[in-house]
């Protein structure tokens, strides 16, 4: 059973050792077909010379299409998201990078990542300068191995989100009131890292997590295990019908601002009425409401809550970005041979014991959810998605909760939760 879905598999997806022969050649033609686009095919160091293979090390692969938008979006902001990544890859990877963005050595630059060590030396080295926040949701996966419940998560991101440092430092000091070993734990953590207050605002983004590269991630685990020409065809169409879903959206938006920026415009508009505003003179105004008060200047967008500092929502800026596209290579018995005379192999690959994991591992906020979910009997549709996607259903409706705090995932004998007096 095993060798016939192996053997289905190796012609559905492509032979792995084979794929490796004719990478040039793929290369040429995602070359030919999106010019100017930047590809670096990295391999192994050989100490001799006339060996007509080459190992293959790693891949780098840029469409001119995503760069030119990337470039008119005006947001110096960029997530990062890669596990198992050593020093030298992320330098590789961002020396690169540097050159097709056009990034200085000593740019002023913003990365977002979930604290990886060897990717926050490797900023450091090639971008000493830039601005490199710690994705919230990372941290306080962290902070809640000792400090559980929804009292400290609230009073974590009430400092992470505080727009102005007066905010921020009434914020700690709440925190430090409640708990003063969790107040000294985060004030290790640099506010420039993980808190609004503390961001330049110079990316024009108030972005607290790495949502972006999570769930870019998620929507590419199905490629992570086949062959590499495949995934990479794999990546590439799914980045092309992500510009077309994102076309679709835009022919449907009304306004100056993006749907989801014209959705917290609303909300602003409703809270209007609970403001005070005065005029200083032309351009200077006074806003004040029941807890605060902000003087805001209309010529030049600011405001003392720094909010405007932190975003831009134009949907024409929107439109732009996603103005050009990523063109489509024909089939494998129409490419041209490589010119190139050697040839690649496949990379040092040693097989982990057990069965290889596909999906991410999950947070315990997240298991949750999903046992929540669970909870309710599923439609035949809701089945036929969880089967389709490599799932199995468990238990349906039989999801036994904690005694003592409620959740799901565990018991009372493994529940970290303090027992209530």
């Amino acid at each position: 059973m095993r060798r016939a879905k192996t053997i289905a598999l190796q012609r559905k997806d492509g032979d792995h050792t084979k794929q490796y022969t004719h990478l040039r050649s793929y290369i040429d033609e995602l070359l030919k077909a999106n010019s100017c686009s930047t590809i670096k095919l990295d391999i192994e160091p050989c100490a001799n010379p006339n060996l007509k293979t080459r190992q293959f090390r790693r891949i780098y692969v840029c469409y001119a299409a995503l760069v030119k938008g990337f470039k008119l979006l005006g947001r110096e902001l960029l997530g990062l998201d890669v596990e198992a990544e050593c020093t030298d890859s992320w330098k590789w990877f961002l020396d690169i990078l540097g050159d097709d963005l056009d990034l200085p050595h000593d740019a002023n630059f913003t990365f977002i990542s979930d604290r990886q060590k060897g990717l926050i030396q490797a900023v450091e080295s090639v971008f000493p300068r830039a601005e490199h926040r710690f994705c919230c949701r990372h941290i306080h996966e962290n902070l809640r191995q000792t400090w559980r419940g929804d009292l400290y998560k609230g009073l974590f991101y009430r400092a992470a989100s505080a727009t102005s440092v007066p905010y921020f430092n009434m914020a700690m000091e709440e925190i430090k009131k409640t708990n003063l070993d969790m107040f000294l734990w985060l004030s290790e953590i640099p506010a420039a890292r993980w808190s609004r207050s503390h961001f330049s605002g110079r990316a024009k983004s108030d972005m607290l997590l790495n949502n972006l590269c999570e769930s870019f991630n998620k929507q590419l685990v199905g490629a992570r295990d086949k062959p590499i020409i495949t995934c990479l065809e794999y990546i590439r169409e799914y980045l092309t019908m992500r510009i077309v879903i994102v076309k679709k959206m835009q022919a449907t938006a009304r306004g100056p601002l993006t749907p989801q920026a014209t959705k917290a415009w609303d909300e602003i508009q409703t809270e209007e009425s609970k403001l005070t505003v005065m005029m200083v003179d032309e351009v200077t105004y006074q806003v004040k409401s029941l807890r605060s008060q902000c003087v805001v200047n209309v010529e030049d967008r600011t405001c003392t809550c720094r909010r405007w500092d932190l975003t831009a929502y134009w949907l024409d800026t929107w439109k732009k970005v996603y103005n050009h596209q990523i063109r489509p290579i024909p089939g494998t018995d129409m490419w041209a041979p490589s010119k190139c005379p050697t040839i690649i192999t496949p990379p040092k690959h040693h097989t982990q014991i057990g069965r290889p994991k596909k999906s991410r591992k999950k947070a315990l906020g997240e298991k949750k959810k999903l046992a929540a979910s669970k909870k309710r009997k599923m439609n035949i549709e809701e089945v036929q998605e969880v089967f389709s996607a490599g799932g199995r259903l468990t238990r349906l409706g039989h999801e036994k909760s904690c005694g003592r705090c409620g959740g799901y995932g565990h018991n009372i004998r493994t529940c970290r939760e303090p027992s209530q007096p």
